[in-house]
């Protein structure tokens, strides 16, 4: 039987809902996760699956920090699933054609590759600077969130499809619950995941801090002789393989609220760009168009961290294009947060406060 109490209460069930579920669960705490349509099926289920910031060094120094963390954390938490669903996490590496932009250096970049982490060399392709980095992975997204809902389940997280969180409410200052289309639900404390629906769940919160970002995608049909190995990049256009042949093509970056519709132009555009970047993909069919809408926010930071005036009000959100890489450095510091436990991330660059009305 259902409860309608639990010590915490996630709502979004996108991979940052769903890696903080299992990493509260396993601090030992009572979870429940509520999503506002089916889980695992907005941001989180569109994305490309690269497990590395596009451009790296152009992002501010603290999400480079928290997305290599969260690199690093993925053989440990796929591993830790129970399910049989393989998530097929491919190490591909990846090149990207036009690393250095006006202003940029060889050098600048390398460095701050270096001090992230991340293994990288220089290459020279028709006499320009292309940079290889040969750790870079890939997920395939639909299969890891089926994953993350297998193993939510095994843990003994009780999971609400089809039911928003419209409100989180509270007495006095603090937490004690959510207020559902179907009634309420107590926590002590509760956690927005909610993606680029985020916004209106934490009180205060400067209009437009957070916003949905859309973001098209095409798929083309499994082809052994297409020859594409690795992820390729160019002019902000990612070639993606899967195990099976096929690629994924991505991604525009739109302002367009929360509009979900796949348009022509843009999918014809990205195409055409694949094809020139790699001619053998010609002849392939396309099989899927799709869209996505990435939380992104005012400052490109994530927001995580406890609401300053609200007691057992936590954020993870905010993750932009890179929610997927962050998403185990995020359970992780999350955790440490509200357990009281020590982390080796910094939290204060993704303090909730400072998108907060002063």
């Amino acid at each position: 039987m259902t409860s309608t109490r639990f010590d915490i209460i996630v709502i979004g069930a996108g991979i940052a809902g769903l890696t903080s579920a299992l990493a509260l669960r396993q601090a030992g705490a009572s979870v429940a996760v509520l999503d506002r349509g089916q889980p695992g099926t907005e941001a989180s289920w569109a994305g490309g699956g690269i497990l590395c910031p596009l451009y790296a060094w152009r992002y501010p120094a603290a999400v480079l920090a928290i997305a290599a963390e969260g690199m690093r954390g993925y053989p440990a938490l796929l591993d830790s699933l129970d399910s049989r669903i393989d998530p097929e996490r491919l190490v591909t590496g990846m090149r990207i054609l036009d690393p250095i932009a006006p202003g940029e250096t060889r050098d600048a970049i390398a460095a701050t590759l270096s001090q992230a982490g991340i293994r990288h060399e220089w290459q020279t392709a028709e006499n320009q600077d292309a940079l290889w980095l040969p750790e870079v992975a890939n997920v395939r997204n639909p299969r890891l969130l089926d994953a993350l809902l297998d193993t939510v389940r095994a843990r003994g997280i009780e999971l609400f499809a089809q039911r928003a969180g419209q409100e989180v409410l509270t007495r006095a200052g603090r937490v004690t619950g959510v207020r559902t289309p179907t009634g309420e639900l107590s926590a002590d404390r509760v956690v927005v995941a909610a993606g680029a629906w985020s916004e209106a769940l934490v009180p205060g919160m400067r209009e437009e801090s957070l916003f949905p970002v859309r973001g098209q995608m095409l798929r083309l049909e499994p082809r052994a002789e297409n020859g594409l190995d690795h992820i390729l990049m160019d002019e902000g256009v990612y070639l993606i393989p899967r195990a099976d042949g096929s690629v994924v093509i991505g991604s525009t970056v739109e302002h367009a609220g929360f509009d979900k519709t796949v348009d022509d132009t843009a999918q014809a555009l990205l195409h055409a760009k694949a094809c020139r970047l790699w001619p053998s993909l010609a002849g392939a069919r396309i099989t899927h168009r799709w869209a996505g809408l990435r939380p992104g926010s005012v400052d490109e930071l994530p927001v995580l961290g406890e609401h300053p005036g609200i007691e057992g009000l936590w954020v993870n959100t905010g993750g932009f294009r890179n929610g997927l890489a962050m998403a185990p450095a995020t359970a992780d510091l999350l955790t440490a947060l509200m357990t009281g436990q020590p982390s080796t991330l910094d939290p204060t660059p993704y303090r909730v406060e400072r998108l907060l009305d002063s």
